[in-house]
Parts: C-alpha cells; sequence; structure tokens
C-alpha cells in the first residue's frame, strides 16, 4: 500500500510545475480568487496574505463550509476567477479541490507545504480537433509500451531472486599512498587550456600529475599543451570516445592511487589537495566532491548533491554548510580511490555523450556501502557549460538528461515501491506531454528504448550479496545542509 500511495502520488506531482507566484503571469492584474481544499485557518491565511502581496486590493473567496454542498461548487463555476488556488496543505477536502479545478478560473495554482506554490497544468481537452485524437492514441501507445518495460524488469528481477547472488565486490582498502593524477578530459577545447592547466599545475606541484586526454580534438588541442605545458602528459585518442571514454583512458594511463577529474571549464582554488585528501584516512571514503563557485555567485551548483526521488531520482544541490556525505562526487572536480572505483568496473559509457556517469558511479559505490563526501574548504570556480552548451544546447542536453535518467533507474533502482513509483510518474508525464504538445518525455523514452536489452544483462548481473537497498542509500547519502528541496529549487530559479 505504502509503494502504492507514492505511486500516486508521484503521478499527481507530474501536473505541478513550481512557480513564484510573483513570477506567475499577469499576477499583478488578478482581481478575484477563489481558494479550496483545506479547512487549516493558518493554510488558508497565508494563502490569501500572499495572494495580496501579489496582487494588491484582490478579492478572496473561500470555497466550502464545515459541510460543502452541491451548491457551493455550483457557484464557484458560475463566477468568473482569475486564479484558483488548491490548498494542499492542512486536512484536505478533496470535492473542494475537484470543485476549484472545475471553476471558470483563468489560471490555476497550488499551494504546498513550506509555502511552496505551483501551476497545475493539465493536459487540454479538445476531443473535436483531430490532431488532439492523434495525440491522445500516441500517448496511450506508448503507455502501453511503457507497461511491457515494466513486466520485463519486474520479471527479470523475480528470475535474478531464483538465482544465486554473486559474491560481494571486494574491498581493496584504503589507498595505498596520498598521490594523485589530476585527469581532465577535453574535445576541442584548446582555448580552455589557459584557462584551467596553470591553476592546477600550481595545486600538483612536484608530486601529483596532471594528464590531458584529448579526445579526437580537430583544434590541435593536444600539440598546444605539449608545446606551452610540457610538464603535462597527454594522451591522444583518434576517435572520439566522449565523456566517460576520455575518463577511461586517463585513468588507465595514470598509475597513482587517487585519481581526480577535472574539467576544462574549472579553476582549482589553492588549497584544494589539502582540504580533501584527509578524508581518504577514513576507511570507506570513495570518493570527495569540492566546493563549487559560479560566475556571479549563483548558488544552483555548490557540489553540496542531495537527491529526491519524485519517480526518477532527482539530484539537486544545497547550501553548503559541513563536511559530510553525498550522493554522488561529480565528474568536474573530485577526487576518487581508484582501487575501489576499478573494483566497481569503472565508469559507465552507455550514457555518451553527457550526464549520469558520475551519479551512476556514486551510486554504485553506495550501493557497496563506500560514500562520496563534500568537503566545503576545498573550492573550485566553474564556468558552467562554457563549452557544453555551446555544443549541444540546453533543450538536447535536458532530454538527454532525462533519456540517462529512465536507464538509470532500469539498470540501478531494485526497491519495488520506488519502481512503481517511476512507472506512475512516466505514465502520468507522458499523458500530460504528448497531449499538451511538448514531447520531451516522449523523445527521451525513445531514445532509450534500444538500450533496454543492454540494460536488463547489467541490471542480472550487479545483484551482490551484502548490496545497500534504495532507500537506505537515499537515507545515508543526505548531505548536512539547511534548505531543501523547495529551497533549493527556489535558489536555482531566481539565478537563472
Amino acid at each position: 500500500m505504502r509503494g502504492l500511495a507514492e505511486a500516486i502520488r508521484a503521478a499527481g506531482n507530474v501536473f505541478l510545475t513550481p512557480v513564484r507566484l510573483s513570477d506567475a503571469p499577469g499576477a499583478r492584474k488578478w482581481r478575484r480568487a477563489l481558494l479550496a481544499g483545506s479547512r487549516d485557518p493558518g493554510v488558508i491565511g497565508r494563502a490569501g496574505a500572499e495572494l495580496g502581496k501579489a496582487a494588491p486590493g484582490i478579492a478572496v473567496d473561500l470555497l466550502g463550509e464545515p459541510r460543502p454542498s452541491a451548491r457551493e461548487g455550483g457557484a464557484a463555476r458560475g463566477r468568473r476567477y482569475d486564479v484558483a488556488c488548491l490548498l494542499l496543505t492542512g486536512e484536505g477536502r478533496y470535492r473542494e479541490k475537484l470543485a476549484g479545478l472545475r471553476s471558470r478560473a483563468r489560471f490555476t495554482l497550488a499551494y504546498g507545504a513550506a509555502g511552496q506554490w505551483y501551476r497545475v497544468v493539465l493536459p487540454p481537452f479538445s476531443p473535436l480537433r483531430p490532431r488532439w485524437w492523434a495525440r491522445a492514441v500516441l500517448a496511450a501507445m506508448l503507455c502501453e509500451v511503457y507497461k511491457k518495460v515494466g513486466m520485463l524488469i519486474v520479471g527479470w528481477d523475480a528470475l535474478r531472486r531464483l538465482a544465486p547472488a554473486a559474491r560481494p565486490v571486494r574491498d581493496p582498502g584504503p589507498p595505498k599512498g596520498r598521490q594523485v593524477t589530476f585527469v581532465v578530459p577535453t574535445h576541442d577545447q584548446r582555448q580552455l587550456m589557459d584557462f584551467c592547466l596553470p591553476p592546477l599545475l600550481a595545486e600538483a606541484g612536484d608530486e601529483h600529475r596532471v594528464l590531458v586526454v584529448d579526445d579526437a580534438s580537430s583544434d590541435g588541442t593536444a600539440e598546444y599543451v605539449r608545446e606551452h605545458y610540457s610538464q603535462v602528459q597527454v594522451v591522444r585518442l583518434e576517435r572520439n570516445r566522449g565523456f566517460a571514454g576520455a575518463v577511461k583512458a586517463g585513468i588507465a594511463a595514470s598509475s597513482t592511487p587517487l585519481f581526480a577529474l577535472i574539467n576544462t571549464d574549472v579553476q582549482v582554488r589553492p588549497g584544494f589537495l589539502r582540504a580533501v585528501l584527509p578524508h581518504f584516512d577514513e576507511a570507506d571514503t570513495f570518493a570527495v566532491c569540492s566546493r563549487i563557485e559560479l560566475p556571479g555567485g549563483s548558488g544552483m551548483e555548490t557540489g553540496n548533491v542531495a537527491a529526491s526521488f519524485s519517480g526518477i531520482i532527482e539530484p539537486y544541490h544545497v547550501a553548503p554548510a559541513e563536511a559530510g556525505p553525498i550522493l554522488y562526487a561529480g565528474g568536474a572536480s573530485s577526487v576518487f580511490h581508484r582501487a575501489r572505483y576499478e573494483a566497481l568496473g569503472g565508469i559507465e559509457t552507455i550514457y555518451r555523450p553527457l550526464y549520469w556517469e558520475d551519479i551512476e558511479l556514486g551510486y554504485r559505490a553506495w550501493r557497496r556501502g563506500w560514500r562520496s563526501v563534500f568537503e566545503p574548504e576545498a573550492s573550485v570556480f566553474h564556468k558552467r557549460r562554457a563549452w557544453m552548451g555551446k555544443r549541444f544546447g540546453d533543450a538536447y542536453a535536458n532530454e538527454t538528461f532525462l533519456k540517462n535518467a529512465l536507464v538509470f533507474t532500469w539498470k540501478n533502482v531494485r526497491d519495488r515501491g520506488l519502481l512503481l513509483q517511476h512507472f506512475a510518474y512516466v505514465w502520468a508525464r507522458l499523458v500530460r506531454e504528448v497531449m499538451s504538445g511538448e514531447g520531451m518525455m516522449c523523445r527521451a523514452l525513445l531514445r532509450a528504448l534500444p538500450m533496454l536489452g543492454w540494460v536488463s544483462m547489467k541490471r542480472w548481473a550487479a545483484h551482490s550479496r551484502g548490496d545497500l537497498g534504495d532507500r537506505e542509500i537515499l537515507e545515508r547519502a543526505a548531505p548536512r545542509a539547511a534548505l531543501g528541496p523547495a529551497d533549493a529549487r527556489r535558489e536555482e530559479d531566481a539565478s537563472r
């Protein structure tokens, strides 16, 4: 029942898009609002007060008394409102919420926990249009396909439980030293070499090494680095292998007990290694991530990563507080335990061209019981998407992130309740996006489906004795920070 309740909530959340009340279109011109769905005077008062701040002079009506009648719902539908607000917190009044949805409001909002506002996005109902029927048929077909995906994964897991579990991944123990190789993968980024390498060489000194992996660049990156930075080791790949392939080649070419992954759009601050290396004295450390600083002091990426599960794992960054566990160490500015990395089988290349390689690596380490840690005293400056945004574009990058989130879930999530929540989320999002004409989930799913066979074999092979469960991983990987998901999203929205 718990899994079913989570699945219903996940499906419902698809139709709620976080929004700041002051940014809602035409908010200052609203003159009449309808509140519906709660008996809590505090919730009603706070929602009404915030509406009054956003739209001075607005008249607020409350739908429902202790014993609501059908006439009240009819009156709400008969009166013209600028905005209807569904109160999600407090004691639920579902009949009033339904009446609020059916009201003739021009704009529909929801008011949730911690004062978070959402826009309610419902698929348009236009049965007289042929295009609407075409989208409805497409949504039904994709939902049917995804039902078969769910049946395949559940059946595969049932068969796997009949087979003996594999031996646990061997723990190689603490690293045999503290030497670090900085691995810098690059492709056609010669213009960033002078930004990245000088501070990196200063931090490496004589004890540590810097290695640049030229992933089949066409702009002469390898030759430029050899000419201007003779102390840097260069590995030149003849064929483009993507981020994960370049990382694997760089690690294979190094021999130190630790390695660091550094993006070309990252500058390492002085004292980086001095703050990071003591964490590898702990018995279960897999990787350490530094604090990430963005231009203008933006808080949308900090390195202090938590995760929520809305149907897929959604990593989000919270304000740096103190050293502690995180979901994963980002592949742009982190140091890794080489022997444990190799024991896990290394980084996956299936997520090419971008995103989720480092997330999955950290998740597999947590599965084995090895922690990723955040260290705020180590810091880097990140020119976010200085190259990636120009090459791929935000639309393609966001779609690829979603596609890889599906692949990650198929390959790694084993908890039945979370899987049920995942499939409800995807079905609901398919309906919403196809009916509204958006289609990002549709495109992501169509790109992910060809990988299902490979993912199924990986899922079968990954089960080992002594593994941590998914819920336990998400609980242990929670960072020490004051902000929650809603606050982090608001901070990210404000920085855009």
